[in-house]
């Protein structure tokens, strides 16, 4: 392959990526305005608008059932093209954008208002997210993945008191990710990125990977989110992170030159 076809494959490639951050994006969007709208005609509604209010509530233990039920439907849908070998952008597409949906309906119906919250915030994480994993290095994505469940787990850490099962319940997970997460990136270390899947050897990170990133990222997180569980959510627990987050994008950026 020339020099010109090299250069005009990579243009296609890129013009792929930035089509799925642009739908990613997209996706972003239409779901924050949805829960925006939610946001002023479910929670901080008037008196005049309680019989919408009533409406709504009626939709959302419909939609609780619905949602989840097209999510394995699509998802069906999905496998079923894979297997056959037909194109999986929009069965996976509008399985990516039910499960989301489905994802924020259950949370609502379980937490109202603070769970309505929590979706505001982390539906553009997860845009960033998504950002990060087609336009950055590998383990970037990883440690932002990490410090995002960082973050949340500050959140968690000061809901103790008001929803102490599902606190600790995603504290001790959190737990288990991160002692996962160092294990797995000490095996990929020692065998250059790679994990053995089955009979396979499947690269997962680039031979230049910075290891000592994830494993700050690790420790990083994990301090953060005993300090909260010991001095409450605090803010400069969630600026440690965000400040974090803010020095890997700069290195990565720079890596990216």
């Amino acid at each position: 392959m020339n020099k010109k076809e090299q250069k005009a494959q990579r243009a296609r490639e890129e013009d792929i990526v930035l089509t799925k951050v642009l739908w990613w994006i997209l996706g972003a969007v239409v779901l924050e305005a949805l829960l925006l709208l939610l946001n002023r005609l479910y929670v901080n509604y008037t008196v005049d608008q309680i019989e919408t209010v009533a409406a709504i509530r009626s939709v959302m233990g419909v939609l609780v059932i619905v949602l989840p039920l097209c999510f394995v439907a699509l998802l069906a849908w999905t496998l079923a093209a894979w297997k056959g070998g037909r194109s999986v952008r929009l069965p996976a597409g509008l399985t990516v954008f039910a499960f989301a949906l489905a994802v924020c309906a259950v949370v609502i119906q379980l937490f109202y208002d603070s769970g309505l919250s929590l979706l505001t915030v982390l539906v553009p994480a997860v845009a960033v997210l998504a950002l990060i994993f087609y336009l950055y290095q590998r383990e970037f994505f990883c440690a932002a993945v990490l410090s995002v469940l960082g973050l949340l787990g500050v959140r968690f850490a000061g809901q103790v008191v008001d929803h102490p099962v599902l606190a600790y319940g995603y504290l001790v997970v959190l737990a288990v990710i991160l002692l996962a997460a160092a294990a797995l990136f000490r095996m990929m270390q020692t065998n250059n990125g790679t994990l053995k899947l089955g009979d396979k050897q499947v690269e997962l990170l680039p031979h230049a990977a910075n290891y000592i990133t994830l494993y700050l990222t690790c420790a990083l997180v994990a301090a953060v989110v005993v300090g909260a569980m010991v001095l409450g959510s605090m803010m400069v627990l969630y600026g440690v992170l965000a400040a974090w987050l803010l020095i890997l994008a700069v290195y990565y950026t720079v890596r990216l030159m």
